[in-house]
């Protein structure tokens, strides 16, 4: 968290505006409880979520303190973006936060969602969000420099897709396996989803690496790293 809000610093100072989409809430939560045996219901999870996203939010907010910025907060739900009137004050929120120089920090509202208005994963939300600002790039960082031909953890012939223009069967054959360490809820197939809603509404998107140093500065920047996924619309 540390080197991204650096990074965004930065970006920010340069006159680029950036909307963050943050994890952890539960994970946040579930760390300040010493018993985890009984927190796998829902009404658990969202109290997790509860306790988690307070620590989660102070946190950024501490963190580009640092760099003299301001952090708003912005819970969604998939009936925030769903219904027209909801989605439209979702986004004057976005862009007003943004006309006044201050990082909006997104997430999931675990809080009150429930199994059928969930999004399921913070991939999905970045995309919707970006289609609702309609932003210029979205940015999916993971573990892994991007899109592989295969699992590079366990098949070391495995060859990193530079560019991907059609989310077809056979791109998403590369990503199954590749889930995270369960800690999230994501994974490489949640990052295609999030990929083909994006592009498909005007928004480019990169999946890559968030060990690589100074990777949003250098992908601003125009530097072909990760997979790209150009947008299909015109």
């Amino acid at each position: 968290m540390v080197e991204i809000v650096r990074q965004i610093s930065s970006l920010h100072q340069a006159g680029h505006q950036v909307i963050v989409v943050s994890s952890g809430a539960i994970a946040a939560g579930r760390e300040y409880c010493a018993d985890q045996s009984n927190y796998t219901s829902l009404p658990s999870k969202q109290m997790l979520a509860s306790i988690g996203q307070v620590r989660l939010m102070n946190t950024w907010s501490d963190l580009f303190n640092i760099y003299d910025l301001s952090v708003g907060q912005v819970l969604l739900t998939r009936s925030d973006v769903s219904d027209e009137k909801r989605a439209e004050n979702a986004q004057n929120t976005l862009l007003t936060l943004l006309s006044h120089r201050v990082i909006p920090i997104v997430n999931e509202n675990d809080t009150v969602a429930t199994e059928e208005i969930r999004f399921g994963d913070n991939d999905n939300l970045s995309a919707l969000v970006a289609n609702l600002i309609q932003a210029d790039l979205l940015i999916l960082l993971t573990d892994q420099e991007g899109l592989f031909t295969a699992d590079p953890r366990t098949c070391p012939d495995a060859k990193l897709i530079e560019t991907i223009e059609v989310i077809d069967e056979n791109v998403a054959c590369c990503a199954k396996g590749t889930h995270p360490d369960g800690v999230g809820t994501g994974g490489m197939t949640t990052k295609l989803q999030a990929a083909q809603k994006a592009t498909t509404q005007g928004t480019s998107t990169i999946i890559a690496s968030s060990k690589e140093p100074n990777i949003l500065i250098s992908l601003i920047d125009g530097k072909k790293i990760g997979t790209f996924f150009p947008s299909k619309k015109i």
